[in-house]
């Protein structure tokens, strides 16, 4: 097999894989470890075939070695740390054996694990801007979404704009979580995002943010690294381009 089909190969199973566990933990937030034991098995044996009759050297070997261990290592530290669910961290290291490297034009380093995990969490911070300009709309319209939190502090207010939206129906939301409490009778903000134990909504009206689940930015974060690049890269250098000292 010519070494860029199976290359594309590699790519094809892991996004595929990755594209079907997103699907998953969209739908049901659970995803069965059938899903990486598989897609790690096959495209881990192409790996395997690569290293053996396409690329040997001793060079590639140790970054391959050395792209597995810190992408799946950084991964499940910060599964450890309770930062995410297992199931992102075993999609970091299916990828990272899968296709420990990879040279897109626009790269710090060629470790796809590594620069999947970091595009994934780029991504995700979409998701601030989105629940930003949504309340600024509604503010614009004269909505009160501040109504029973005009104690609260103005930099509390923009946190509770920047991770999540007041809504008419929380209770009837599926995987949507509050960002509020009640102490002593009085609504107050409640950014518990990181909590492994997330509550549902007691009331209907109220603030909350919808459980996104973060295996779908890493799908996105892998596909942008295969089709764009590392975004860190890419950052840095848009910064330079405008910087005006440079």
């Amino acid at each position: 097999m010519n070494p860029e089909y199976l290359t594309l190969t590699r790519i094809i199973v892991l996004a595929a894989c990755m594209i079907y566990a997103s699907y998953k933990d969209w739908m049901e937030r659970e995803v069965d470890d059938l899903v990486w034991i598989i897609g790690g098995c096959v495209a881990g044996i192409l790996t395997v075939i690569d290293l053996a009759f396409y690329s040997w050297n001793t060079r590639i070997l140790l970054a391959t070695i050395l792209s597995i261990i810190l992408s799946s290592g950084l991964a499940f530290t910060f599964y450890f740390l309770g930062l995410y669910g297992g199931a992102d961290a075993k999609a970091i290291a299916m990828i990272s054996i899968g296709l420990p490297l990879y040279y897109p034009p626009i790269r710090l380093h060629p470790f796809t694990g590594l620069a999947t995990l970091s595009n994934g969490l780029i991504i995700s911070l979409s998701l601030l801007l989105i629940f930003l300009l949504w309340n600024l709309i509604a503010l614009a319209r004269g909505e009160k979404i501040f109504e029973g939190f005009e104690h609260e502090s103005k930099l509390r207010k923009l946190a509770a704009m920047l991770f999540g939206i007041r809504i008419k129906n929380a209770r009837s939301r599926k995987f949507w979580f509050p960002l509020e409490t009640e102490k002593n009778g009085r609504r107050t903000f409640n950014f518990k995002l990181l909590s492994i134990e997330l509550e549902e909504p007691t009331r209907d009206d109220c603030w909350a943010t919808p459980g996104i689940p973060l295996l779908i930015f890493i799908t996105l974060g892998f596909l942008s690294y295969i089709l764009v690049g590392d975004l860190i890269r890419l950052i840095y250098e848009f910064i330079v381009r405008i910087a005006p000292f440079t």
